[in-house]
């Protein structure tokens, strides 16, 4: 049934795709680029799993563990129909992908072993940190495109919005740089959401914070976790600069 399952998933992603668009093209205009950075986030997600790209099911992955922690805040603010619908349809993406059958779609194809020849160390951390980004890339876009920031915030935005965008796309061409931009992009939003930068950053996702249910707080600690990206790397990479036979001038 992977051909089933993966038009399962398809069909979730697209779903989320055309309603975060139609948000931001009905809702307040204060939300529109954050609803755009959305769609635009489940869009990649989308396109990658039906092109058969071979992050893409790793990427999809992780925005459907984004999606599925929503079922935790059941246990805060009960049982909230929005919550549980938002939160069951990403852990069936989850499911959906999951599997050997399913990998061997993408990571394992004869296509990608072709063209990226990967050993399975590099699969793994490869693996880890496309699930990671998929997962926080949305809470990285809420922080990104929080509403009404302090003017001195705008720059600090910026900046973790492009290192987001440029260290996603270094990490999928499979450039070390890739992790260490989403990781600064992680540490940006942190520092600003623990108040190093002054007065944090206040967001919310869902229909706003005068209106429930909503998740509305200090986004830049949660878009903190992209800095999850980067460990799994920190000690290849220092090995690597510690080796010397990696020295051309010495091999």
């Amino acid at each position: 049934m992977i051909g089933t399952r993966r038009a399962l998933a398809l069909l979730i992603l697209a779903f989320y795709v055309i309603q975060f668009a139609m948000t931001a093209w009905l809702g307040p205009d204060e939300l529109m680029a954050l609803y755009l950075g959305l769609a635009a986030c489940y869009g990649l997600a989308f396109f990658g799993v039906a092109a058969e790209w071979f992050w893409a099911r790793w990427f999809a992955i992780g925005v459907g563990n984004f999606g599925s922690l929503m079922l935790l805040l059941l246990f805060k603010v009960g049982f909230e129909p929005i919550f549980v619908f938002f939160g069951v349809t990403h852990l069936l993406v989850v499911l959906c992908l999951m599997g050997e059958g399913m990998a061997a779609k993408y990571e394992y194809s004869e296509k990608t072993a072709e063209r990226w020849n990967f050993q399975e160390d590099s699969m793994v951390l490869m693996r880890r940190a496309v699930k990671s980004a998929g997962s926080t890339l949305p809470l990285l876009i809420l922080y990104v495109f929080a509403p009404q920031p302090e003017p001195e915030q705008l720059a600090l935005h910026a900046i973790a919005g492009i290192a987001g965008v440029t260290g996603l796309f270094g990490l999928l061409r499979g450039r070390s740089w890739g992790p260490l931009a989403l990781g600064a992009a992680g540490a940006i939003a942190l520092l600003d959401g623990l108040g190093v930068f002054g007065a944090p950053t206040i967001g919310f996702f869902m229909l706003g914070p005068d209106v429930l249910p909503a998740i509305y707080g200090k986004v830049g600690v949660f878009a903190g976790g992209m800095t999850l990206v980067m460990l799994p790397f920190i000690a290849p990479m220092g090995r690597w600069l510690l080796n010397p036979t990696n020295d051309p001038q010495r091999a």
